[in-house]
């Protein structure tokens, strides 16, 4: 137990809850009634021949098929109680809605300023609606939409219509295009035809059916087009809690030929209405080149034991057990035999990831972890690779949605009649990302699955960023390279990766809501000079890495949340004859970056490593370091008020610590420098969020106090529509003191899931500081007189982690016993809230030695010595 351990709050007093306001759909021009049924009359048409060309399409089929075409209803702004809407025009199904945002501003649609002026430049956001319609509920579209343009009224129940067709901007039906383009499916087969391969395998999502009837009957036709194709069925999943129903198909390289060449006409599987999505498979893929390693002779620190059940899994590439650093030291479950198609020299990924969870980057020199790690190999040597070593995918025979549901329930309830296999795993690493899937404003699949199976088995997800190694284009001539200094080259690549925002999105499943999603620092232990004509293009560590996939996050929620070092990447200057400047990113194994096991080169050769980097990283160390924080909630147990540790679940506990030591520092301020200008502004601490985060995290600020820093843990379970009171004590010899002190605030919380319901997490948990005045985001937080700094005062609220810093030096006036009241709220956010949500909040409070006021013991003191319980009511 350390010296000054973190201080554990009484239980909260429970308070009339405070409503929460939803944000506004923001100020926008839209056009007259009469401009909008100029505008779309003619898209309603072609909706009504596209339903009539499907009737035609349909005649020779067997009997039951009818005829169904799935309409994308494109809005300006959002129109709420929509589903309750579409539900109520007979045989029309609610399919989803997905978020857009950056739609160009036109004549028709364009923003306004608060005193109601044109804003014609600024992009606008929106919502796509997918509904599912057949000849009577297209009918029924048509007709109101017939009474609308007359300005008749519309009937009772289907009034939300009217919201949708004053802010349409566009309607079509789902097509060939949105079921091929931007999936990469297009690409995998050109290349296995280029390669003559005899087989394309290719996963194919289906529009999720409600009524299992429907599913059958949408599965059976996909199942018979395919068949036609003289293609195959080898594996189909269905997962009701998220929506998901996929078939993989493997079709024959001839018939795949014709459907390259006849994509955008009528071949029947893509035409096919039941299909939403066909994807590429094994897109899924850890890369490591091969390159050159170091011999490791160095003394291993000593463990006290390998003895306990493992706490974190890794979901990986299969590591090379015997390797001196791992070897003693790995629980291995490998249920589909995946070891036996790996080479050693094969191991790279799934061995880096283990190296840097156990020990940390090595040249740190740390002690390795305590316990096990457990091990699930997802990924193989890619068989078509005819490189070697080859390169470590999911199997394209996989539909990988299904292969991680059959890992993590594997993990908590055993398969086969098996007892579970490591049923005290409280967090998973997963430091690998869909390639070919950046987020788009929809939650994919695996986005979806992770938050439920969080959800579900109570266990935190940790989940790399995404990379994006691509070369850096900047805004100069090539020729001006070569004169610019170091300080100019940071700012010039600073700049150029963040305009470079549509490029670089996170990979699924980055973007889901109940995980911690993680990027790099450009920051590691290395101190060797990089390779030949190599340049480091930053002056500083502790920046976000040039190579990080950047945010927002689902509903504009915070993505990534955290970030932790991810190794320093170098450029050089690219050979490409282009008129501006370009760099490339070294990729090899040399240094700078984190220091690895790594297999050897010749079977046997146990005691290699080498240097990565890359958001993967980040993520293994984020997974190392909630190892660390676990044995400190542990000892905690012991103390008093420490029956919470077990009340709220570890998963949840150890997500709020992760978060709490984050900070943007130097970061932030060289992005602000470079980045901020008069037309953003007003949403620059939005804008930036997308680079930082929450900032770096720092453990060691979280695992104990100081004199000058004193941490209190607390927590709860809420239902909808209730709230808490968290009462820390402020510290009486601080009062009239002058001079900095800063207090951060972290609430953490993992919400049920709505797959029917675009707002998805059906939990939304907040908090409020000084709750009896809910104070704006710049207004000083009574009663220490504190300032919000960093990250926005509204992104931080739309994800399942709030985390907020509060800094000022104004002389504060109260008296001993005066509490920083923090009111924890809870509401429904998707549908109904029936779950109890247990939730963390960490608070902390630190004051600048000089000011000479050591709180730890006067805020210990004022929470152990006079105690007083109130147990929450039932």
């Amino acid at each position: 137990m350390p010296e000054r351990p973190l201080i554990i709050l009484p239980a909260p007093a429970q308070p009339a809850a405070r409503r929460k306001k939803r944000g506004g759909a923001g100020r926008f021009h839209r056009p007259s009634r009469e401009r909008q049924v100029e505008r779309l009359s003619p898209r309603f048409e072609q909706l009504q021949r596209a339903i009539e060309a499907q009737c035609a399409r349909l005649q020779t089929e067997p009997a039951g098929i009818v005829p169904e075409q799935v309409v994308v209803l494109e809005t300006i702004g959002s129109v709420e109680g929509f589903i309750s809407a579409v539900q109520k025009v007979p045989e029309m199904e609610w399919f989803g809605e997905v978020e857009k945002e950056d739609i160009p501003p036109d004549d028709d649609f364009f923003a306004l300023n608060k005193k109601k002026e044109p804003q014609k430049e600024k992009p606008l956001r929106g919502r796509l609606f997918l509904v599912l319609t057949n000849q009577r509920a297209l009918s029924e579209l048509l007709s109101l939409w017939d009474r609308w343009k007359a300005g008749q009224d519309l009937p009772r129940g289907l009034k939300k219509w009217r919201s949708i067709f004053e802010q349409l901007r566009d309607v079509r039906p789902w097509g060939v295009r949105e079921r091929l383009q931007e999936t990469g499916v297009l690409e995998d087969w050109q290349e296995r035809v280029e390669h003559g391969q005899e087989n394309a395998p290719c996963e194919i999502e289906l529009w999720f059916r409600q009524d299992p009837r429907q599913r059958k009957i949408a599965r059976d036709r996909v199942v018979q087009l395919v068949t036609s194709l003289k293609g195959e069925i080898i594996n189909e999943s269905v997962i009701e809690d998220i929506s998901y129903h996929a078939l993989l198909a493997k079709l024959p390289i001839t018939a795949v030929k014709e459907l390259l060449e006849h994509a955008r006409r009528d071949v029947d599987l893509v035409q096919c209405e039941q299909i939403q999505f066909f994807r590429a498979t094994g897109q899924m893929a850890a890369v490591i080149p091969d390159g050159e390693r170091l011999t490791d002779d160095a003394p291993i620190q000593e463990s006290t034991a390998v003895r306990e059940e493992a706490v974190v899994a890794l979901l990986d590439g299969l590591p090379l057990q015997s390797h001196r650093r791992l070897a003693g030291r790995l629980i291995v479950d490998d249920p589909d035999n995946f070891e036996s198609e790996y080479q050693a020299r094969e191991r790279r990924h799934g061995t880096a990831m283990a190296s840097l969870i156990l020990y940390g980057d090595l040249a740190a020199d740390d002690p390795p972890l305590e316990r096990p790690l457990y091990v699930r190999p997802i990924l193989r040597p890619d068989p078509r690779d005819w490189r070697r070593p080859r390169e470590e995918t999911v199997p394209e025979d996989t539909l990988f949605v299904d292969l991680i549901h059959r890992a993590v329930r594997r993990l908590f309830e055993g398969e086969g009649g098996q007892p579970p296999t490591a049923p005290r795993v409280v967090v998973i690493n997963l430091s690998i990302g869909i390639r070919d899937r950046l987020f788009d404003g929809a939650l994919s699949p695996l986005a979806r699955l992770l938050d439920w199976l969080a959800w579900r088995y109570k266990i935190l997800f940790v989940v790399s960023s995404g990379n994006h190694p691509d070369s850096i284009r900047l805004s100069l001539a090539r020729n001006e390279l070569a004169s610019l200094t170091r300080d100019q080259l940071q700012d010039q690549i600073i700049r150029a990766v963040a305009a470079d925002v549509r490029n670089r999105r996170p990979l699924s499943p980055a973007e889901a809501v109940n995980v911690v999603t993680v990027a790099a620092l450009h920051d590691d232990e290395s101190d060797g000079a990089p390779p030949p004509r190599w340049v480091d293009p930053y002056i500083e560590r502790g920046l976000p890495s040039p190579i990080n996939a950047q945010g927002m996050g689902y509903r504009r929620a915070i993505k990534p949340e955290i970030l932790a070092p991810g190794g320093r990447v170098v450029v050089q200057e690219s050979l490409e004859t282009t008129p501006e400047a370009v760099l490339n990113i070294y990729d090899g194994t040399r240094c700078p970056g984190q220091l690895v096991a790594a297999p050897g080169r010749v079977e046997g050769e146990l005691n290699t490593t080498w240097y990565i980097r890359g958001t993967s990283s980040a993520a293994a160390l984020t997974s190392r370091a909630a190892a660390i924080l676990y044995d400190v909630l542990m000892e905690l147990r012991d103390q008093p008020g420490g029956e919470i540790i077990e009340i709220v679940p570890l998963a949840v506990w150890l997500k709020a610590l992760l978060a709490h030591g984050a900070n943007w520092g130097r970061a932030g301020e060289v992005l602000e420098s470079l980045l901020r200008t008069p037309e953003n502004t007003r949403q620059f601490k939005e804008y930036v969020t997308r680079l930082l985060g929450y900032g770096a995290v720092d453990v060691e600020r979280v695992k104990e106090c100081t004199a000058y820093r004193a941490s209190a843990i607390s927590g709860g379970i809420l239902t909808a529509d209730q709230a808490h009171i968290h009462r820390y004590p402020l510290p009486p010899s601080l009062s009239g003191e002058r001079g900095y002190r800063k207090l951060t605030i972290t609430l953490a919380w993992l919400t049920p899931v709505n797959s029917r319901d675009q707002a998805w997490r059906r939990a939304d948990l907040w908090f409020h500081p000084d709750p009896q005045r809910l104070p704006k985001s710049k207004d000083p937080l009574t009663p220490l007189k504190l300032q919000r700094r960093e990250a926005d005062a509204r992104a931080v609220q739309r994800g399942t982690l709030q985390h907020e810093i509060f800094e000022g030096d104004r002389a504060a006036a109260f008296v001993d016993g005066d509490n920083l009241e923090i009111q924890v709220s809870c509401r429904a956010d998707a549908g109904n809230l029936e779950d109890e949500v247990p939730y963390a909040l960490i608070t902390t409070l630190e004051v600048a030695e000089e000011i000479g006021v050591p709180i730890y013991e006067e805020v210990r003191v004022r929470v152990y010595a006079a105690r007083v319980w109130v147990a929450p009511s039932e």
